[in-house]
């Protein structure tokens, strides 16, 4: 019985990414290409790349059976590959081995196996227990500083009297300062977010699961506060801080490989993880355990994602890469 391949096929493909050395090298999936007789045949991953001007192609064919690739999915891989002459290398991908007559047919076809099976979940945890942080917002403000358009004279009078409520141009209903903050770090998660991973990084390791402010600015043209005695004064804007706390959880594993290539020390493992708005990350892990992560969208599309900068906490910088 076979599954639909197309979580293996997209698996070796973004290792293959991992694994390319020249910005020339292209990789494509499902790639349809002629043979001797103009046919179009289709190839799960080609990877098309040049050494000394000279074009070189690799097939790849990936078969996500329950049980042993037979020697009849070998043969038609050979018969596919020996019509297309641009071909210069195959690989066959299995997740569950292959027939001894399969081996020896791919070895007499010069055709290289890999192997690439699935992981369970818990065995996952054990050796890469990754986890995912989750900001929360905690519903609490340093006092704000409110830029008004007036004396000092007068503020000092202002401040005395002033209750927390401002009030909106042509709007006579008074609005609390906390409805304000609530509001604007509503409408600016993203940004709080962004701004709270860069100060995170620059906490101290025995500080990182505690609380800490988020300072922001807010910016008005129709506010103002009054008082009893004196007239109204405009509110150009003011400044405050909200706390906020990454929380850490085990990480929504969705599936894991151990990919294994003709050499025996030749190991890859994947993991793709599930980390909400139908974005899905995968993570490949080279036999020197160096990680490359890539974001897939709900279309199916895989993106590399790259290191922007590094923090030096000696310095106490970030370095841009």
């Amino acid at each position: 019985m076979k599954n639909n391949g197309k979580s293996l096929e997209k698996t070796i493909r973004l290792i293959q990414e991992t694994l390319k050395d020249s910005e020339n090298t292209k990789i494509f999936n499902n790639y349809k290409i002629e043979n001797e007789s103009g046919q179009k045949r289709e190839i799960d991953i080609l990877i098309v790349s040049s050494i000394n001007d000279f074009d070189i192609k690799i097939a790849i064919e990936c078969k996500d059976y329950n049980k042993k690739v037979p020697v009849k999915e070998i043969e038609a891989f050979e018969s596919k590959c020996d019509r297309i002459k641009q071909i210069n290398k195959k690989v066959f991908v299995s997740t569950n081995g292959y027939q001894a007559d399969a081996i020896n047919t791919a070895k007499y076809y010069g055709i290289e196996l890999h192997t690439a099976n699935k992981l369970k979940k818990e065995d996952i945890q054990s050796w890469f227990p990754i986890k995912q942080m989750k900001l929360q917002i905690e519903s609490k403000f340093i006092a704000p500083t409110l830029y008004l358009d007036t004396t000092q004279e007068i503020l000092d009078t202002i401040l005395k009297e002033f209750n927390g409520i401002v009030y909106r141009e042509n709007i006579n209903e008074p609005i609390k300062i906390e409805t304000l903050l609530i509001e604007a770090v509503e409408n600016n998660k993203r940004v709080i977010m962004n701004l709270a991973i860069l100060e995170w990084i620059k906490l101290e390791e025995t500080k990182k699961d505690e609380s800490f402010p988020i300072q922001f600015k807010l910016d008005f043209n129709d506010c103002y506060i009054k008082s009893t005695d004196i007239e109204k004064i405009k509110l150009f804007g003011l400044t405050s801080s909200v706390y906020v706390k990454f929380v850490k959880r085990d990480a929504t594993i969705l599936s894991g490989r151990i990919v294994k290539g003709s050499k025996e020390n030749d190991i890859t493992k994947s993991i793709t993880i599930d980390v909400g708005g139908n974005i899905k990350s995968d993570i490949i892990i080279d036999k020197n355990e160096e990680l490359t992560f890539f974001a897939t969208n709900e279309k199916g599309e895989s993106e590399k994602l790259k290191s922007l900068f590094t923090y030096n906490p000696k310095t106490k910088k970030f370095n841009s890469k």
